[in-house]
């Protein structure tokens, strides 16, 4: 212990008591904390204790002292301490060991004997391995099959638990003529965990002191205090247990004084709990090296209060059979009435878990098994591979992972050894009865052992078959839209489906991606499902009349696709081979929109030519214009058209030249950006194949103006003649064109040996090929944008998505004839 520990953030300060043994100080560090979890470890049988003939115990000396704390971990154990010689001054200690009464403590102990037991030397391996399964907490308890065995482990498990600085003391054992080197004890009763062992006849019993006066109001309090006082490993506590379920159901309260008959019930009980000292149960199961066959049976038998199972241990020695009980478990009925059919599988499934414990703690893996119950309706259900309903199928299948259904046997009920205590039974009739020895049959003789003649209640058997419910299935106009009917968005859809396959596959077991995100592999499967979906609702099959005209043509996925001119030539299956969607489909409606928002507002011409790489709309270019009328934002940006006899073409727009060896200049704006003042757009027109090039300018400086044309240059290839505005046309870009120096622009195009041409003032008309782009541009960013103001790198960004949508536009006309080729674009050049 240390005083006056380091400051820390976080404090803890226990309290504490005496346990007035050896006065010892105890810290109950649940105190001030009830919603710590506090350290209730249940008591198991310790069935290695009972195998071999050797029994033998120790335990560690000051187990949890042994164990330093981390230094930052100290100031979890803190503790107040009054002085001596001035009781009104306090002084705060720290703890530096493990200390009794945490938690985390057992966990600790074990961990560190784990790791010690597993850095032992070679020759020293046996006896750790036998010290690996022989602790609880700090007591050793285990069993050996002889004499000299028992003697290596006192004297190599001393040298082991010294290396780890523990002192393995206090060993006892049931041999008095052995009394090997070290600290022992000869003393006639030796304590196993909460047992007691008489090394004279070897025999286990349980010391049970009657602490409490009935004179006291008994309370469902109290009754609960005495029943958890006792170690029951056979289900002796049941009547007690079926009195507090009583209680629960007249909803008495914690403190409230019993009903008499439940008080009656409860005394006699209690009167006789002092005949449980009187049980003696043999320590050893009798396994030696001459024994010849071992067996378990494990008998199972409900009623309307419990569940019981019992399990024996049958040992062949030559002539001699040496029956003994090994494990006994009870559960109390549910209070919700159950049939005793399904009281009886649950004890059976009791029997299944218990019985894989014992064998596990035992290792006796090549054990004979045999399981018995009086009840056919649970036989059957176990031994008959059927479809039962859930709660049956449910444990009729752990059953059967656990057993091999040929293992179960039936056995009359007068026959049946865990009869006694499903029924209740008191510690007298446990005392008289021969109930520890097992049945009297299963002393004999196989041949004398019962067999299963009654034949089941089939009835009662068929009660629990699984009912099987046939729906007939027919479309309405109710149910097929189940899966467009709340979304707006072909990807909600898509989401939507992929998400139902993924939770399909969960049900199903199948191995799927457990991420948070949808896989691509899930989403193409989901767009697939959608694409069978609406061709089942639109078309009967490949041979629908409004589908002759297309050649269609169904692939391996089940999609109908059309067969187009263009099947030899290499490219996508989508391309050559579109898949065939109806004109009146609400998703190929969502479908078309979703496309029209991508391509930033598309017309018809884009949206039909972008469409038909993948898909075959019936009467596309109708439903196209259909779903782009019922934009809002198109419709709201929409301006007037202003009819105007087209007019002849200039001799540079219709003559052969290189992509960008004609162009225009012309210069937008200003666009306000989120953190400089102001942004300009270069652009930049091929007069021949109608492409754009889009540039992102500062300021209307001349240094700037030629570096935007000089990266132009470097990308596109130096054209040879340049067209721009004269700078008198409108009133706006006047204020541009003016700001540069056109003296050092036309000085800088002689020297790159590029011509540039000036519209005549106030004509235009004759930059109206140029001046059409920049609407466009203007129209599809005031869609995209509205006021949104952008960063410069997001800008340059949306200029590139401008300029790519911008570039796929249809130069010709699209058909609505499936053998005509498809429209140039700019992008082809």
């Amino acid at each position: 212990m240390l005083n006056r520990p380091r400051s820390s953030e976080t404090h803890y300060f226990e309290s504490d008591r005496e346990i007035v043994k050896s006065l010892r100080k105890f810290l109950d560090v649940d105190t001030s904390a009830r919603q710590w979890q506090k350290i209730n470890v249940d008591n198991q049988d310790n069935l290695p204790f009972h195998r071999n003939y050797v029994g033998v115990t120790s335990d560690i000396e000051k187990a949890f002292l042994q164990i330093s704390i981390r230094e930052e971990d100290c100031d979890y154990l803190r503790f107040l301490w009054l002085r001596k010689d001035d009781l009104e001054q306090v002084e705060v200690y720290r703890h530096r060991r493990v200390v009794f009464g945490l938690t985390c403590s057992p966990y600790l102990l074990a961990a560190t004997l784990h790791c010690d037991l597993n850095r032992v030397q070679e020759n020293l391996s046996c006896s750790s391995e036998i010290l690996k399964t022989a602790f609880y907490v700090d007591n050793c308890v285990t069993s050996l099959d002889s004499e000299l065995e028992m003697r290596k482990l006192i004297l190599e498990s001393q040298i082991i638990m010294f290396s780890g600085n523990f002192n393995l003391r206090g060993w006892k054992f049931n041999l008095h003529s052995v009394v090997p080197n070290g600290d022992t004890s000869t003393d006639e009763n030796m304590s196993v965990l909460v047992l007691v062992c008489h090394t004279d006849t070897d025999t286990l019993f349980c010391k049970v002191e009657q602490t409490v006066t009935l004179k006291k109001p008994i309370t469902k309090r109290l009754i609960l205090a005495i029943a958890h006082q006792i170690f029951d490993p056979i289900g002796f506590t049941t009547p007690v247990m079926l009195i507090l379920q009583e209680t629960w159901n007249l909803k008495l309260k914690w403190d409230d004084t019993l009903p008499d008959d439940l008080v009656r019930k409860f005394k006699s009980w209690y009167r006789q709990l002092y005949l449980i000292a009187n049980i003696r149960v043999p320590r050893w199961f009798s396994i030696s090296p001459t024994t010849e066959s071992l067996s378990m049976h494990v008998f199972c038998d409900a009623s309307q209060k419990a569940s019981v199972t019992c399990i024996f241990l049958r040992v062949t020695q030559g002539d001699k059979i040496v029956v003994t009980l090994v494990h006994a478990r009870s559960r109390v009925a549910p209070v919700k009435t159950v049939t005793i059919p399904r009281l009886e599988l649950l004890a059976c499934l009791i029997g299944a878990r218990v019985l894989s414990s014992v064998i596990n703690d035992l290792k006796l893996y090549d054990v004979n098994i045999y399981c018995w119950t009086d009840s056919t309706t649970a036989l059957c259900w176990i031994q008959r591979d059927q479809n039962w309903g859930t709660v049956v199928q449910n444990r009729v299948r752990e059953i059967c992972s656990l057993t091999s259904p040929t293992v179960w046997c039936h056995v009359p009920g007068a026959l049946n050894a865990a009869d006694l205590v499903s029924r209740g039974c008191s510690g007298e009739q446990l005392l008289q009865g021969k109930w520890w020895e097992g049945p009297s049959w299963l002393s004999e003789n196989e041949e004398s052992w019962p067999k299963f003649e009654d034949d089941p209640d089939e009835d009662l058997v068929s009660s629990e078959k699984r009912k099987t419910i046939v729906t007939t299935l027919t479309n309405s106009d109710e149910n097929v839209d189940w899966y467009h009917k709340y979304f707006s968005s072909v990807r909600k859809i898509v989401h939507m489906l992929a998400w139902i396959f993924r939770f399909y596959n969960k049900l199903r077991k199948i191995a799927s991606d457990s991420s948070k995100t949808l896989s691509v592999s899930e989403l193409e499967k989901a767009e697939l499902a959608l694409m069978l979906l609406i061709l089942k609702e639109s078309f009967k099959d490949v041979n629908d009349d409004k589908l002759k005209k297309l050649r269609p043509i169904i692939d391996c996925n089940g999609l109908i696709r059309a067969k187009t001119n263009i099947f030899n030539r290499d490219d996508t299956n989508d391309c050559k081979f579109p898949i065939i969607l109806p004109s009146d489909h609400t998703v190929v409606k969502l479908l078309i929109m979703n496309a029209h928002n991508d391509l930033l507002h598309a017309g018809t011409s884009m949206l039909m030519s972008h469409l038909r790489e993948k898909y075959w709309i019936i009467k596309a270019c109708k439903t196209i214009q259909n779903c782009i009328r019922k934009c809002v934002k198109c419709q709201r940006f929409k301006a007037k058209k202003c009819e105007v006899t087209p007019g002849i073409l200039p001799k540079d727009q219709v003559r052969d030249a290189a992509t960008f060896g004609i162009v225009s200049v012309d210069l937008a704006g200003p666009l306000y950006l989120r953190n400089d003042p102001k942004a300009y757009i270069v652009l930049y027109t091929c007069a021949v194949c109608r492409a754009i090039h889009l540039e992102l300018i500062t300021s209307l400086t001349t240094e700037v103006f030629l570096q935007s044309l000089r990266r132009f240059i470097a990308r596109r290839g130096s054209p040879t003649t340049i067209y721009s505005d004269n700078g008198t046309n409108f009133k706006g870009a006047e204020r541009l064109l003016h700001a540069l120096d056109w003296y050092g622009i036309l000085s800088k195009a002689a020297e790159e040996k590029i011509q540039w041409k000036f519209n005549p003032p106030s004509a235009a008309w004759w930059g109206g090929w140029w001046e059409r782009l920049i609407q466009m541009m203007k129209e599809i960013l005031r869609k995209t944008l509205g006021r949104a103001a952008l960063d410069y790198e997001e800008l340059i960004t949306v200029l590139c998505d401008c300029e790519r949508v911008i570039n796929t536009r249809p130069l010709t006309y699209v058909s609505k004839d499936i053998d005509d080729v498809s429209p140039l674009t700019a992008e082809m050049f």
